[in-house]
């Protein structure tokens, strides 16, 4: 799952930098709190991006459902306002799939994360993302359809993949 704010670079312009940092702050609390709340882990928080990836090393059976859930509520919760502050656009993508998890580098740098094609899809499904929404793949939303009740279906061509990728739609 990768969750990010939407026209970032154009909000840095015009937002002062210890105002930015507080939207961002809530932006990360609220993602860190969504994703342990339903069992999953926090990757990483880079810039404005989120990644948690759920399944492991706890493999509840219902995993993509509280990816997808996880997801909405980051997008919905990033979008309201709060006590004066206005609420950040941000998009998500899900993809569900058999991926490499453990350390990746060398000697003193190395790093715990997951690696592979739903993870690589995830995030392109969260760049084609628009805010408000959550792009899921078909065998994410096959996996998590009890807990999703409409969609609309996009086909992306995602960059670096050969084939065109049937995505559902999920809006706040």
């Amino acid at each position: 799952m990768f969750v990010d704010v939407r026209g970032f670079t154009a909000l840095s312009e015009k937002t002062e930098p210890t105002t930015l940092v507080a939207r961002l702050n809530r932006f990360y609390s609220l993602a860190a709190r969504s994703v342990f709340d339903l069992d999953g882990t926090l990757d990483k928080m880079v810039g404005d991006e989120v990644m948690a990836f759920f399944g492991a090393p706890y493999r509840p059976e219902d995993h993509a459902a509280r990816a997808v859930q996880a997801a909405l509520e980051i997008v919905s919760g990033a979008q309201s306002s709060v006590d004066g502050h206005d609420g950040l656009p941000v998009g998500g993508g899900v993809a569900t799939g058999e991926v490499f998890m453990g350390n990746v580098g060398e000697g003193e740098v190395r790093d715990f994360t997951v690696i592979g094609d739903a993870v690589n899809t995830a995030a392109r499904l969260q760049a084609s993302a628009g805010p408000g929404e959550v792009l899921i793949t078909d065998e994410t939303f096959e996996a998590a359809s009890s807990n999703i009740h409409s969609s609309e279906v996009r086909t992306l061509e995602l960059k670096g993949k050969e084939d065109p990728l049937l995505a559902h739609v999920l809006r706040i």
